[in-house]
């Protein structure tokens, strides 16, 4: 399965575009703001049924009231997807697979990609909330069940932090007892949340110091920490739900909830340090392109299929050894760059489209 061509009408900031996909190695070349992750988005958008990058409004010319993707493949059916401005900065979406229109892509119909963006690579000096956004949204694309799960947690976290703050408001035992409803469901699905999170972490831990040292061409050692709030093993929900019934009290104060998965934070340690002490730039790039080379296993075992491979200017800070690893590494799977300049080596063999900036 390889995406032949893409097309995109009034997708920012392109008005009408096709572009001819190479089945192996695509580099989509051009300045800043000539539209290079536009085309990931649009592609992304077919695959997944949603966009990487904010809201979907932004990937409509500033002009338009609407925008158009379509993909052409070797051996399935096309399928388009178009973006409407329904008011108030709201956007529909429809969606066209085998002949069938639909407002969401559904399950059936998403395609296995993995994508690499330069933010992702800086998440070892970011905050909890982005590395559990990041390991969080691995497992989601392996597991809609996940997703699902975190959709609601997140909508009772919200309704338990609005009965906290109704702690002046309402007589105390109508609020303890409002409150323990919340604190059940939330502690069911957070243990639910943090089960998952740790199986995944033990997994990445049996193979991230084989992919980085893969890439970076020496012995070293990678480990990632899951640090949670709550226990990791045995009555988790149980501990979690002891847990909220201890912190009440000061959770009320505070007017949120100070304990549960959302608190939660990965570790990553390098030869035994603390990598955000001690890593390079080049070393925290090596680990997280780890992690994400992970995901490409990961989801070529679950799906069955080679997933599609996105780099969104990732080569920018590696050197030309870990370049070179990294493309071996890709070197089955149908792969589209994004960059303002390559190495030469890196553009043999590859099929080139270059953006001009009136484009």
């Amino acid at each position: 399965m390889s995406i032949e061509k893409l097309t995109v009408s009034n997708l920012r900031p392109h008005g009408l575009l096709s572009v001819e996909l190479s089945p192996t190695v695509t580099l989509i070349l051009g300045q800043n703001g000539t539209g290079k992750t536009s085309l990931l988005e649009a592609i992304y958008i077919l695959h997944r049924g949603t966009s990487f990058r904010g809201r979907d409004h932004d990937v409509i010319a500033h002009d338009k009231k609407s925008a158009e993707i379509k993909l052409d493949f070797s051996d399935l059916p096309s399928r388009k997807a178009r973006l409407l401005e329904i008011g108030g900065n709201k956007t529909g979406k429809q969606f066209i697979v085998s002949g069938i229109t639909t407002a969401r892509l559904p399950l059936k119909d998403r395609l296995p990609v993995v994508l690499f963006e330069p933010d992702e690579l800086r998440l070892l000096t970011s905050s909890p909330q982005r590395r559990r956004d990041f390991v969080d949204g691995v497992i989601s694309r392996l597991s809609p069940t996940y997703s699902k799960v975190l959709s609601r947690y997140n909508r009772t976290l919200q309704q338990r932090n609005e009965l906290l703050k109704q702690y002046e408001k309402m007589q105390s035992e109508a609020w303890q007892s409002h409150l323990f409803v919340w604190d059940v469901k939330l502690a069911e699905l957070g243990a639910t949340i943090i089960k998952t999170r740790s199986n995944f972490i033990d997994r990445a831990n049996s193979n991230l110091p084989r992919i980085y040292n893969q890439l970076a061409g020496g012995e070293h050692s990678v480990f990632a920490s899951y640090e949670s709030s709550c226990a990791t093993d045995g009555d988790v929900a149980q501990k979690i739900l002891s847990n909220l019934e201890n912190s009440r009290q000061p959770d009320a104060l505070r007017g949120f909830t100070s304990t549960g998965p959302h608190r939660d934070d990965i570790i990553l340690y390098l030869d035994e340090h603390l990598a955000s002490e001690t890593a390079s730039r080049g070393e925290m790039r090596t680990i997280m392109l780890a992690f994400k080379l992970l995901e490409v296993e990961l989801q070529t075992h679950h799906s069955g299929k080679k997933p599609l491979i996105l780099l969104d200017d990732v080569f920018s800070e590696l050197d030309i050894s870990r370049e070179g690893a990294l493309m071996d590494f890709l070197s089955d799977h149908q792969t589209i760059i994004t960059a303002t300049d390559l190495r030469d080596e890196l553009k043999s063999g590859a099929s080139i489209v270059e953006l001009k900036n009136d484009a």
